[in-house]
């Protein structure tokens, strides 16, 4: 899938021959992501195309979070299902991806997903607009450097280094459905 998509990328934005050499990651060849959430490995930087695109693949445990409500102001988010079983939050609808299902949730929009099922789900994942893997280091340096005591901390840290990067977390737009992967929206 991850090949498709980079081959009608370069279709709509040819780039000069040799600026960005073709890649091909094989399954479990990723660079880890020290994200606390749940298994991030990075397929394809940002620095590595034209575009400024990014690749993961997200792995979210059963029964277990994955992002919280949030908006993007400067990127876009792409999921492709490739096991399991998703929940997605766009706006004030909650749509259940399975396996080949495809969700665009562009900036501006509140979005989230989570794991309700028993199994793990696996997606791979795009961004737009590069400068989104800044954030992912960031978290993961934070964490390391605070190790937050408890969910609220690590709440307070996310939301305090998405804010600076434009990724606004809105926790009172925390679906029912999804509250027991988060805990309770604040009162």
């Amino acid at each position: 899938m991850l090949a498709v998509l980079l081959s009608a990328l370069s279709i709509l934005h040819p780039t000069p021959s040799g600026d960005h050499p073709p890649k091909i990651v094989g399954p479990g060849e990723g660079e880890p992501v020290g994200v606390p959430f749940h298994p991030v490995d990075l397929l394809l930087s940002e620095d590595e195309n034209a575009d400024g695109l990014s690749f993961y693949e997200f792995r979210v445990p059963p029964r277990s979070a994955g992002a919280p409500p949030h908006i993007h102001s400067h990127e876009d988010e792409f999921f492709y299902v490739v096991s399991g079983r998703v929940s997605f939050m766009s706006g004030e609808d909650i749509i259940e991806g399975e396996r080949g299902a495809f969700a665009a949730l562009t900036r501006g929009n509140a979005h989230a997903f989570w794991n309700a099922g028993d199994e793990e789900a696996v997606m791979v994942v795009g961004v737009s607009n590069g400068g989104f893997e800044d954030f992912f280091d960031a978290v993961a340096l934070e964490v390391a450097a605070e190790q937050p005591a408890d969910p609220a901390a690590m709440g307070a840290l996310v939301g305090r280094l998405g804010a600076e990067r434009g990724i606004e977390i809105r926790m009172d737009l925390l679906p029912e459905a999804a509250a027991p992967y988060y805990g309770p929206p604040p009162q």
